[in-house]
């Protein structure tokens, strides 16, 4: 069985870098924002991830485009609205898997790539049954030949059996998604998607290990913006052929290409956090008062207008007898109240007067 024996290893700048992202993380981790803002920063972030990674290949919707499909349910055939459409579907289904699971399993894979490609979750998939490349968009030049259709599934098996073991725990999460990122776009294991899938797995695996900055960064506009030291990165000068060095490479060039690009990201949400904290004190003196319950409560109301105990039940997997009597506590302390005191069964409930009017804001600051 063919096999990955990639090396790589700790330099001073992965290490200078591994501390920036860290600090950073602390920041965002411990200053409250405005509820608001920070909805509102999550919808802006999300909007440039799904912009920047189809652009890098080849989507030709501007970011207001982008903005305009993921907002509204107009039905096209288009090849760039549809490609819109399928990673922010994938976006939202891993956002939604990693509040709960951390792991990488081959199923989760085929899933991810079902929705890239606009189909649905449950569709029959595999990987790839016979030779792919990937060529020079303008000389037509082969630039990387994968492994053989034969060796993709039991290097896929290897990949994430390497990720999950428990002696890879003590690798900073970071490194983990880079070499995660990389592995994945060296085996190529699908005939399409497989550069949308691999950044679409980085940020899950980020996000599932508490490194998502609350939703914050967006590393593919620095991939973007230097297109040609993204794929120069991760090429770091090789043979095209997968066989001929690639399966044994030394990654260290790429993660502290890929290390630096995060670091100077979390370093820029950091610094906006303090801003936007700083120049927020009296609304953050009443954010600081809710706990991580209370704060999603809070989310889900400025988002739905109202919200019922079950709601609270379903995302909590509580009783909704515990749901009501969570409810019960935040309207003594004037945090929630009815909507409407005719209702008697299944009753909705707001933000009380006082919460209402520090946490919407009509004027949001963004990252």
């Amino acid at each position: 069985m063919e096999k990955l024996n990639i090396k790589w290893s700790y330099t001073n700048k992965i290490v200078n870098d591994l501390l920036k992202i860290n600090r950073a993380k602390e920041i965002v981790d411990l200053l409250e924002i405005p509820i608001s803002i920070e909805e509102e920063i999550k919808k802006e972030t999300i909007a440039k991830r799904v912009h920047y990674s189809t652009k890098i290949e080849g989507n030709k919707l501007n970011l207001n485009e982008v903005k305009e499909v993921i907002e509204t349910e107009k039905k096209s055939h288009e090849r760039n609205v549809l490609e819109v459409k399928n990673y922010y579907n994938a976006l939202m289904y891993l956002n939604k898997e990693a509040e709960n699971n951390n792991t990488i399993t081959e199923e989760l894979i085929l899933k991810v790539h079902n929705l890239v490609l606009g189909k649905n979750l449950t569709y029959k998939n595999d990987f790839r049954d016979g030779q792919n490349v990937v060529e020079d968009s303008l000389s037509g030049m082969i630039v990387y030949m994968p492994p053989e259709a034969k060796d993709v599934k039991d290097l896929i098996r290897q990949m994430i059996k390497e990720f999950n073991c428990k002696a890879s725990n003590s690798i900073p999460i970071p490194i983990k998604a880079g070499i995660f990122a990389y592995e994945f776009v060296t085996i190529h294991p699908f005939w399409d998607g497989n550069g949308r899938c691999s950044r679409l797995l980085a940020t899950y695996i980020l996000k599932a290990y508490n490194y998502d900055l609350k939703g914050f960064y967006v590393m593919e506009e620095f991939y973007d913006k230097n297109i040609d030291e993204y794929y120069n990165s991760l090429q770091m000068g090789l043979h095209h052929n997968f066989y001929f060095g690639r399966n044994e490479a030394d990654i260290t060039e790429w993660l502290e290409y890929f290390i630096s690009i995060m670091a100077n990201t979390f370093e820029a949400v950091g610094n906006r956090v303090k801003e936007i904290y700083n120049n927020s004190k009296e609304e953050i003196s009443l954010v600081d008062t809710l706990d991580k319950r209370e704060r999603w409560v809070a989310n889900y109301v400025i988002n739905n207008e109202k919200i019922k105990a079950k709601d609270i039940a379903n995302h909590f997997k509580i009783s909704i007898d515990t749901a009501n009597n969570w409810i019960k506590k935040w309207i003594e302390r004037d945090f929630l109240m009815r909507y409407d005191q005719k209702q008697l069964r299944n009753i909705d409930y707001i933000l009380t007067e006082k919460y209402y009017k520090k946490l919407v804001k009509p004027n949001l600051s963004r990252i």
